[in-house]
């Protein structure tokens, strides 16, 4: 819908703000009762048969483009050299599931069992979530004659095989995909060939949200909407901002508490009301969660006040806890002759020879992505001495007693997976193309990444005005173990390009420039050229409220009957994975969780 006016004059018994992965779940399930009347508010719109979006290999192409993309900013980041860094959003249907890499992945057992360790989370573990990662997932069949795939990847015990989204292995490789792989294994990093199951140390050749037999990115638009639009009970608002919720004051349970009513929106610059009649859900995300929460009086109190907000209910860590994986590249120009995705940049004939293959049959290069992914706990890339040294880092953080509870209990989480060794620490992502590339070359990327910083952001509003973005204070890199977290896995990754049959393909390094090379002037390099690898997460955490936490375990709002949130802001503790899937299930769970109590 596009008429503000129509869409306001329903009577809605669920509202939902935002249509990402989240919230387009938790609608679609819903909307399967006819008798429920669901409405979506979305800023964005809906791309539908959009190249920009639809073909794999233009991934990044919508990052900081108006049309797709929020393009948040944080403020100067004093542990990132001052920078202040572009957050990519997605600003459409779809959320940012239509802007990301596509990588589909999950995290391993423990760190979906560690949620329950914050309080009464009864069902938020790896058990509790698995029937939903699977019931969002349409494995693609019949891919194990492909690289370190193997046919136990096709267990339904652990593969969803009639979900709405895609998921599937490339049909297409670069040159260095297979040289890579090899590079590795012979640096120590076993292929995983099961990391679905709940294990995920090791190389994996991941899926991405794929549809294969057209080539094109299956999102949560074309997946979860676009195949029930049709429905009469199911409406979606595009180009419209939501500003506030309303709400009552409500007596329950010999307390007071607050009802959500609806939520006052913008669209063509004049305000509108929705109303719900059961409950409001908010699924904007990490940064646009917290934001609404605190424009409608929901958070630290003192922040409130500081703007002119009256509080109504006193949730001091909305917008606080914010979680992200940042990466630092080795990148390096690869000898003539080496077939890349640089080549749909650098070699008109050959993106001539892929847009005929594509439009073909929807194969070749143009459906393909980057997906070789190594997760690795400490001890398999770093000696017993460095070891040691990290764990007594994170024992200096561990003890600073002016941590909250909640934050000290995240710690205890962090510091026993470090003990146990069995939770990946870092991430090692190989792109078969270039970063920052120049005319005429290719190249191979190697991105290192911490999945467990210990640092944390946050995110508040800075006026009452629902327009004036909030300020995003990231927090990157200002607790040194997330730095040597970093320079330990950029060393090792470093390391596995001189391996052979990898390092026959090299021409040179690139980035960091070859006089970078002392831990001193790798950790300037990192704090200069980390980024951001958008899995934000956190700044709505499901936790006992006597702790931090701003959501109860049906993720609704404590203080409030009716307001629940659904999206990655939500997690308890940061899980180290590409986020996607998670938040699907998470989305799964929570129509579930609803329909049982309608």
């Amino acid at each position: 819908m596009t008429d503000a006016r129509a869409f306001a004059a329903i009577d809605y018994d669920y509202l939902i703000i935002g249509a990402g992965a989240g919230g387009l779940a938790v609608a679609t399930r819903l909307s399967e009762k006819e008798e429920l009347k669901i409405g979506i508010i979305e800023a964005g719109t809906l791309h539908e048969a959009d190249p920009i979006i639809d073909i794999p290999a233009n991934v990044g192409k919508a990052s900081g483009n108006p049309l797709y993309d929020w393009s948040f900013e944080t403020i100067p980041q004093p542990g990132a050299a001052g920078r202040s860094i572009t957050l990519p959003r997605g600003k459409m249907v779809g959320g940012s599931t239509g802007i990301n890499n596509m990588a589909w992945t999950r995290a391993s057992r423990p760190e979906y069992d560690a949620w329950e360790l914050f309080g009464p989370n009864s069902g938020w573990n790896w058990e509790g979530l698995l029937p939903y990662m699977k019931q969002s997932t349409n494995v693609f069949p019949d891919q194990t004659n492909l690289p370190i795939v193997n046919v136990k990847l096709f267990d339904p015990k652990f593969e969803g095989l009639t979900g709405p989204v895609s998921a599937s292995f490339n049909s297409w490789y670069s040159d260095v995909f297979p040289a890579y792989l090899s590079a590795a294994n012979s640096s120590g990093i076993s292929p995983n060939f099961g990391s679905d199951e709940g294990t995920t140390t090791g190389l994996s050749n991941c899926r991405s949200n794929v549809e294969r037999s057209t080539g094109t990115r299956s999102y949560a638009a074309p997946a979860y909407y676009c195949s029930h639009a049709s429905r009469p009970n199911f409406h979606v608002l595009v180009n419209s901002q939501v500003c506030t919720l309303s709400k009552s004051p409500t007596r329950a349970s010999s307390s007071n508490s607050y009802t959500a009513t609806g939520v006052e929106f913008f669209s063509n610059n004049i305000t509108y009301t929705a109303q719900a009649k059961k409950e409001v859900i908010l699924a904007a995300g990490t940064i646009q969660s917290p934001q609404i929460l605190e424009l409608s009086g929901i958070g630290n109190s003192s922040i409130l006040q500081s703007v002119g907000i009256e509080p109504l209910i006193d949730l001091p860590q909305v917008g606080e806890n914010m979680q992200d994986h940042l990466f630092a590249p080795a990148q390096y120009r690869l000898k003539p002759g080496i077939t890349t995705f640089d080549a749909l940049r650098i070699n008109e004939t050959v993106t001539a020879e892929q847009a005929a293959i594509y439009a073909q049959n929807g194969s070749g290069m143009l459906s393909g992505t980057d997906t070789a992914l190594s997760f690795l706990p400490l001890d398999h890339y770093a000696d017993s001495k460095t070891v040691d040294s990290l764990k007594h880092t994170f024992d200096a953080i561990l003890g600073n007693n002016s941590s909250s509870t909640f934050r000290r209990t995240q710690y205890e989480v962090q510091r026993d997976w470090l003990q146990q060794g069995h939770v990946p620490q870092s991430e090692i992502i190989m792109w078969s193309r270039g970063a920052a590339p120049l005319a005429n070359e290719s190249y191979i990327t190697l991105l290192s990444g911490v999945l467990h910083p210990a640092s944390r952001g946050s995110v508040h509003i800075k006026s009452k005005d629902p327009l004036d973005r909030p300020t995003i204070d990231a927090g990157w890199l200002m607790i040194d173990f997330d730095v040597l977290i970093i320079l330990q896995t950029l060393k090792f990754a470093m390391k596995i390009a001189t391996r052979e049959p990898l390092a026959s393909m090299i021409d040179g390094l690139v980035i960091p420039l070859p006089d970078v090379h002392n831990d001193t002037a790798l950790i300037n390099f990192i704090r200069e050229n980390a980024a951001s690898a958008s899995h934000l997460m956190g700044t709505v955490a499901m936790a006992p409220r006597g702790i931090g936490g701003v959501l109860d375990n049906s993720l609704t709002v404590y203080g409030t009957t009716n307001l629940r949130v659904c999206d990655a802001s939500t997690l308890p503790n940061g899980i180290g994975t590409h986020l996607q899937s998670t938040i699907y299930a998470i989305g799964e769970k929570l129509a579930d969780i609803i329909k049982e109590h309608d």
